[in-house]
């Protein structure tokens, strides 16, 4: 799915693109992904489990491209990808259909500027337009910047995963499960 570009400005004052993804993202974001596993241990990856190729990254921009029912967002400053947000189905089958499941980061250097907010809104009104009734995410229960972000967009807290994620020196993180009703 495509969307028409939507510009801001930051609080920094620079502008912000948010746009759909290009083919020719792709290096950028096999990139991105690498550097933001590596810059918080909030996200699912540590960067060398970042394996995907060029080649791969294109066919999952090309898939969501022309998806009519899965969106991305490329939030670019200065020229760069800064960062992305998305939503794909929970499932296909009717039960399910009115769910969605939202992504979303952002090179560390972007935090706090506003680029999170903004993509989250025009995320949730795409997601209202494609006919969901529900965002839903899990975020990192130590993740309080990001908990605060989700609840002033209107998500609430609806239950706990415990032990979700495990770290290389043994220790585990809880998520929060967290929902946006549409």
């Amino acid at each position: 799915m495509r969307i028409e570009e939507k510009k801001f400005y930051l609080k920094d004052g620079r502008l912000c693109t948010l746009r759909s993804p290009k083919l020719e993202d792709a290096d950028q974001l096999v990139e991105y992904l690498k550097v933001t596993a590596a810059e918080t241990d909030f996200l699912l990856k540590y960067p060398e489990e970042v394996k995907i190729s060029v080649e791969q990254e294109k066919e999952i921009l090309k898939w969501f491209i022309d998806s009519e029912r899965d969106l991305m967002i490329i939030a670019e400053v200065d020229g760069k990808v800064a960062g992305n947000c998305s939503f794909s189905a929970v499932g296909g089958k009717f039960r399910v259909r009115h769910r969605c499941a939202l992504g979303i980061a952002l090179y560390e250097r972007c935090w706090g500027l506003g680029i999170g907010r903004e993509l989250i809104a025009l995320l949730a009104q795409k997601a209202r337009e494609c006919g969901y009734e529900q965002i839903e995410l899990e975020v990192v229960s130590r993740n309080e910047r990001a908990i605060a972000l989700y609840e002033k967009m209107g998500f609430v807290r609806i239950g706990e995963r415990p032990c979700a994620m495990r770290h290389k020196d043994g220790t585990y993180d809880s998520n929060v499960i967290m929902i946006k009703q549409l």
